[in-house]
Parts: C-alpha cells; structure tokens; sequence
C-alpha cells in the first residue's frame, strides 16, 4: 500500500478529538441531568430519546471522519503495468572553452553564462539523447550520448579553457569530433539510428574552417545544426586568471591588449538549416531550442514498461460521506408505544 499525499495523514488526528468532543457532549449532558433533578424521573420524561440511536449516531460520525481523512492521504494499493514509448533524438552540444570564452561582457563571464543556460535547456528535454564536445583550436568528446542529464552537467561544470591548450575556435574540427560522437556506441545497445541535432555554443571568433565545407559535411551525415551566440558584439578585454585571481589582460605580441566581439556571422551561417539563437547580457533565447527540436522527426525506439500503483481514494470517500448521511438522517428519537406516563401520577413525586 502507498499514499499519494502522506502529509494528510495527520487529518486522522481529528479521530479522537471527534471521539472527545461526543465524549465531553455526553458527560455534559449528565451533568445537566444531575442539575435539573432526579435522575430516575428525567429518564421517564425523556424517554423519546434514544441512548443506543445517539450512540451509533456518534460512530457513524467518528468512522465518516477517519474514512474521509483516509481518503485525502490518497491510499494507492494493487499495481497495474503502464507502457510508455520512448521517443527522442541525438543532440550533440559543441561548447566553445576558447580563451576568449573568459570575457566578461556577459556575467559572470560568457563561458560560465553559456554553462547556465545548457543547464536550463537539459531542464527541458525529455527522452532525448545529450553528447558533450568541449572545443577550441582542437575538440574531444567530454560527454558521450546518454539520457542520464546529471551526468552532462557534472562534465559541464569542469569545462574549462586550460582542457584544451590550442588556441583558437575551429569549428571544422568540432564538427568531425561531434560526427564521431554520434557514431560511437552507447550504453542500451539501440542501433536504431536517430535524427541528429548540433547545437554550437561559442562567441564566434577565430574559426578556422570553411563554413561551406562544415555545412555540407553535415549535410551529407543528416545533421541539422543550431548555434548560440554568447556575448556581446562590442569588444571587450579577456581577463588572465591565476588560480582564482585575475592578474591581467591578455595581451598581443606588441603589449596591446587584446579585446574580443560576439562575431555572429559565423554562427548563423553555420544555423542556416537550423536556428540561431542569442544569449546576451540580460536575455536568453536559448530556451526556444526545445521547440525547434520537437518540429524534428523524433524517432521512437522502445516502449518501457512500469508498475503503477490504482488509486483508490475514491471508496473510502465514498463509505466515508454515506456514513455521515446516514448519521444526519438517522434521529436519536423513538416513537412513543403507548402511553409512557399511565402509571405517573404527581404523588410519585
């Protein structure tokens, strides 16, 4: 047996007190008795009332009130099996750890920004596969497909620009890295293929491939690719760190210090299939991924089954407000049978 609601319990509280309150109704009730005279007499003068009526009124009360209480709890007891199909598509996100990612033109800076809102968007999928590719001037696969979420933002919170030493944003390179990532075997042994989705997120700068080339390259695998535009288009210093202390700007060979733009051209060339979308110093449309990815053909690739328990709240109810009918229906009163008082007569008092 299970409870839906096992806070309402404690509604079964109002067992006893109800069980008081009858309790505290009757011993009033003698009292009143004990007042007004003679015990015996009182019981003659009122004998149209019925002790035994009034005392299954009462347990019909106390038992409505437990079974109603019971059903707020929610009782859930035998089990049913539910199918559910399982359905979804493989995305695979290129996350720019480049230095320039260290800007801070978005707070705290846009690589951390960047992670924030992967994080919201994973709060959204449901059933699809998630991949991890970490890139700058070179790419490695940091998460390999899988539905288990926590995982991704585990990875996610270590992605950092010391991960990947050369310099850079090669989005070739992230491209042949993700292909690789859908191609890898995954945990569940499904080998029913899925549609493919690619979602960049990066500044822009510094790409190194042909955009044309990356296209259709990813044309001709079937992936469509989106991309995510992380800054702002005004340039900007990129901070060096030391341990967790900025030490200075970084510089070019001449001692001047290098300032880094969002470049958004790249990026919505490379989301020319698919969507690009913004995340900027106060706004974010990132989260218009999910409904871009439903109007993808999803692929459905396995039923799950599971044992859910039958609610049955809706019998104790049921006896529960009968119960308490029955006892607003039910009189504590008795027809008289015959003339009660034919041997009362004043001198017996």
């Amino acid at each position: 047996m299970n409870w839906l609601h096992p806070i309402w319990l404690w509604a079964l509280a109002s067992v006893p007190a109800a069980v008081g309150l009858l309790l505290l109704a009757a011993y009033r009730r003698r009292k009143a008795i004990d007042r007004f005279g003679d015990r015996s007499l009182v019981s003659r003068l009122s004998s149209a009332v019925s002790v035994r009526r009034r005392r299954w009124k009462g347990a019909f009360a106390v038992a409505g009130i437990g079974l109603i209480s019971l059903a707020l709890a929610g009782p859930r007891f035998g089990t049913k099996l539910k199918e559910v199909q399982r359905e979804g598509i493989d995305l695979v996100i290129a996350l720019d750890v480049s230095l320039s990612m260290m800007a801070e033109d978005v707070a705290p800076n846009r690589l951390e920004r960047a992670r924030n809102e992967i994080k919201k968007l994973l709060d959204n999928l449901r059933g699809d596969r998630v991949g991890l590719v970490l890139f700058a001037g070179d790419a490695f696969i940091q998460t390999p497909l899988t539905t288990d979420y926590g995982a991704v933002r585990l990875f996610l919170d270590v992605a950092d620009p010391s991960l990947i030493p050369t310099p850079g944003t090669d989005f070739g390179e992230a491209l042949k890295i993700s292909m690789r990532a859908f191609r890898a075997p995954h945990a569940g042994g499904e080998d029913e293929p899925r549609t493919r989705a690619l979602l960049f997120v990066s500044d822009g700068e510094n790409h190194v491939a042909d955009i044309d080339e990356i296209l259709t390259e990813a044309r001709s695998e079937s992936i469509v690719m989106f991309a995510a535009g992380v800054g702002e288009t005004e340039g900007v210093p990129i901070p060096v760190y030391r341990g967790n202390r900025q030490v200075d700007f970084k510089k070019d060979q001449a001692g001047r210090v290098v300032t880094t733009r969002l470049e958004e051209a790249a990026l919505q060339q490379l989301a020319s299939d698919g969507t690009y979308f913004r995340i900027a110093r106060t706004s974010s449309s990132l989260s218009s991924l999910t409904t871009a990815l439903e109007r993808l053909d999803r692929t459905t690739f396995g039923a799950e089954e599971f044992e859910e328990y039958q609610e049955q709240y809706q019998w104790p109810l049921a006896l529960g407000l009968l119960l308490l009918l029955i006892e607003v229906v039910l009189s504590d009163r008795v027809k008289p049978a015959g003339n009660r008082f034919a041997n009362f007569s004043p001198s017996s008092t």
